[in-house]
């Protein structure tokens, strides 16, 4: 209860709203001889308009109650049985240099695809069950029509603890994939702050970096291509499972990324400081942006997420590379940007 509070204070602070479901049971299904909790039921209780309009409005949205304790433990049951029969597979994060890729796994964090491996979906038949129902992607459609969620994609996971966490990342590229809506539910009972674990949301600028705490029967959303994030360091194990909700790329709007200059204010930052805030906010220049802002925070994730390697070392170098490059093409900009990161401009984002 005290970490609850302590949560609910944190995103209050933050401008944000923690929804919290009367848990009402589920009804049962059989299915293959088994009762199988009503998913459809609990989603349409957990994706409500005023969800779906925080989500739109900040990014984010926080939903405590989803399943109820007993089935959020059958869940966690599966995945560490999952983890402990080794058919999960270090998590890994892609390098991308010189035409070539290298994988470098996270310390301590372990994954399965549920959505492409029939394995997988045998050995965790309720986590399955998720895997076939799309209340939530068609609720989130129908209250936020800048989105049309027409395909989803399942990854359990398991972090053993022991540091393991994950480095500021987006989740989707938006000219590359078509994930827009990120879901992560978290299967961690008795959770206190001393585990770690938190997802860390970056708001920016709406304000401060948001710590969430992975509280059992929480489900966190957010924008998969606008929020970056970073998972901070476990020492215990941390169960999760991931839903990403997609748009398919012929209902997207896809096109080539416009060029710094396209985008770019007649007016200097000092004359137009609206306009330049305008550009500045532009998806394909926030997320420069953000890196930028967070540029310390950013390398410590990459530091903290992976094991002393050359190609750890590579991707710190590469960090340091793209901040260089970012400070010196929006120079102008320094000011106005500084702005925005102390509160002192402030803009509606476009979080979809």
């Amino acid at each position: 209860m005290m970490a609850l509070r302590a949560a609910f204070s944190q995103v209050r602070e933050s401008n944000g709203l923690l929804y919290t479901l009367a848990h009402r049971g589920f009804t049962a299904a059989a299915r293959k001889g088994a009762d199988v909790p009503d998913v459809t039921a609990a989603f349409e209780r957990a994706i409500t308009p005023d969800v779906a309009q925080h989500l739109s409005d900040h990014g984010y949205a926080v939903v405590d109650g989803i399943f109820g304790k007993d089935v959020a433990r059958q869940l966690r049951a599966e995945v560490v049985e999952l983890y402990e029969r080794g058919l999960m597979r270090k998590n890994c994060t892609h390098l991308v240099k010189d035409n070539a890729t290298s994988l470098v796994e996270k310390s301590h964090v372990h994954e399965a695809e549920l959505t492409l491996d029939a394995n997988i979906q045998s050995a965790a038949p309720l986590c399955s069950s998720l895997n076939s129902d799309r209340t939530m992607a068609t609720l989130l459609s129908l209250f936020m029509p800048q989105v049309t969620l027409d395909s989803q994609a399942i990854k359990l996971q398991y972090n053993a603890g022991g540091g393991g966490c994950f480095p500021v990342h987006l989740d989707s590229d938006e000219q590359l994939d078509g994930r827009r809506v990120t879901a992560i539910f978290y299967l961690n009972p008795d959770w206190h702050e001393g585990q770690g674990g938190q997802l860390r949301l970056y708001p920016f600028p709406s304000g401060p970096p948001l710590d969430l705490p992975p509280l059992e029967d929480r489900l966190v959303l957010f924008s998969s291509c606008r929020m970056p994030h970073r998972v901070m360091p476990a020492t215990a194990p941390r169960c999760c499972f991931t839903i990403w909700m997609s748009q398919s790329r012929r209902r997207s709007f896809v096109r080539s990324a416009p060029s710094l200059a396209s985008l770019e204010p007649a007016a200097p930052p000092e004359q137009d400081p609206a306009a330049a805030v305008r550009f500045l906010m532009h998806p394909a220049v926030k997320q420069h942006v953000c890196k930028l802002v967070y540029g310390e925070e950013w390398a410590q994730s990459l530091q903290e997420s992976h094991a002393e390697s050359a190609v750890r070392e590579a991707m710190l170098q590469q960090h340091w590379r793209e901040v260089d490059v970012i400070r010196r093409s929006l120079g102008k900009y320094l000011p106005t940007i500084e702005r925005l990161r102390q509160g002192e401009l402030r803009t509606r984002v476009e979080w979809f």
